[in-house]
């Protein structure tokens, strides 16, 4: 709605509201337009001056700076590997320098899998066993290709040299650790390198708080070697679990909290907090939760998934409250529902999990309209992860790894 729309149209909506029924609508109205109704007031309106009233609204379409999708995004299932783990997947990963795929399982082992043709389901892998319960998040360092970053259940983070070879006789599956850090108390739900140099690491738990790791230069003396890292920070505790974690570039970090409306960014070099309120309205209440946070490839908005059974997406402005679209997509009321996205690398479309039926849609960014759907798997979809030469990667509970490519196009 239009912020033009005077007290007179607010109350008209409120009474309109009333008239059909909208018992759980009507409680939210009240509270997020309280400022522009007077709720002192119990008059009717009559159904003239509600009409009347209702023909003045302003319906605010897109913002000025969101561009029209060209009808480019991956929407083919090119592959289907279900021979890489046998039990549920968590997490995926895609290696920016040589495309090797990193996959994670309820076993407690992390596997990186190598494509080896176009036409053949043909993977070569390699197994790692370093946590003592099931990884929930694979990172791959943005400029050294064989340094890995995976998180666990069981409260570690480790750093892997993908590139080690076992002496004889080692156990290949325990080998190649370069760093395990022991800082949090509960799961770790995410881990991240910062996105250009991986000057910095961020872990995320469940035990509220939110790890902090910077390169030691120290330790880094020779140019071949791999970066040692240690903790500079631990923020928190948080008012609730840390859900969510995303850069917004090397230096800055965005947290999404469970049961807070904030969102709360951190400057990494001078560790100054900007929270930024997800309600509109700028009021504390607490309605959803950020369950995924995303950077679009321009850098200049951000996107929150919720935990609100109508699939609320939100769009901000970086740094801002500015709520720049609103998208309604896989509502469901299953609150165990595993919801993602991933951002297409043109910035006009998001790709978004969680509906009941186990699908993938692809939504325009300025519309909010669901061009396509994915289907194909056949239970819970648990991770996304996107490369612009491979295409859409899909992973979850029916133990398979899907590769979605641009259609009449084979993965290059």
């Amino acid at each position: 709605m239009s912020n033009n729309s005077g007290p007179s149209v607010h109350a008209s909506v409120l009474q309109f509201l009333i008239n059909h029924g909208y018992k759980e609508t009507i409680a939210a109205f009240r509270r997020e337009a309280r400022q522009h109704l007077d709720l002192s007031s119990s008059e009717d309106i009559s159904e003239s001056q509600l009409v009347a009233d209702l023909s003045k609204l302003q319906i605010q379409r897109y913002s000025d700076d969101l561009i029209d999708g060209d009808g480019n995004y991956f929407s083919k299932l090119t592959y289907d590997f279900d021979d890489i783990h046998y039990n549920n997947i968590l997490a995926v990963a895609v290696n920016p320098h040589t495309h090797a795929v990193a996959t994670s399982s309820v076993d407690k082992t992390v596997k990186v899998s190598t494509m080896l043709c176009k036409t053949d389901a043909g993977i070569s892998q390699r197994t790692y066993r370093h946590h003592t319960a099931p990884v929930l998040s694979i990172d791959f360092h943005p400029s050294v290709p064989h340094l890995l970053l995976t998180t666990s259940m069981d409260g570690s983070a480790v750093l892997v040299d993908t590139a080690f070879e076992a002496d004889f006789g080692e156990d290949v599956e325990k080998s190649g650790i370069h760093q395990m850090f022991k800082d949090h108390k509960k799961y770790v739900v995410r881990g991240l390198f910062s996105p250009n140099q991986g000057k910095f690491i961020a872990t995320a738990s469940y035990d509220r708080t939110v790890c902090i790791y910077a390169v030691d230069d120290r330790d880094n003396a020779q140019e071949d070697s791999l970066p040692n890292y240690k903790l500079i920070k631990q923020l928190g505790p948080f008012i609730g679990n840390v859900e969510t974690i995303c850069f917004v570039n090397e230096t800055t970090l965005v947290i999404g909290v469970r049961d807070d409306n904030y969102l709360h960014y951190i400057n990494l070099e001078n560790w100054q907090t900007i929270r930024v309120n997800m309600n509109a309205t700028g009021d504390d209440w607490v309605s959803f939760s950020p369950l995924c946070l995303s950077v679009s490839p321009d850098g200049s908005k951000l996107l929150c998934t919720t935990d609100h059974q109508s699939g609320r997406t939100i769009l901000f402005q970086v740094g801002e409250a500015k709520q720049l679209k609103n998208y309604y997509i896989n509502s469901t009321d299953n609150k165990f529902a595993t919801k993602k996205h991933v951002w297409h690398p043109s910035g006009l479309y998001f790709y978004a999990s969680g509906n009941d039926d186990n699908s993938i849609s692809v939504v325009e960014i300025k519309t909010g309209r669901i061009v396509a759907t994915l289907s194909g798997h056949k239970a819970m979809i648990r991770s996304l992860t996107l490369s612009n030469d491979i295409g859409l990667i899909s992973t979850g509970f029916d133990n398979t790894l899907k590769v979605w490519s641009k259609p009449m196009e084979l993965i290059r």
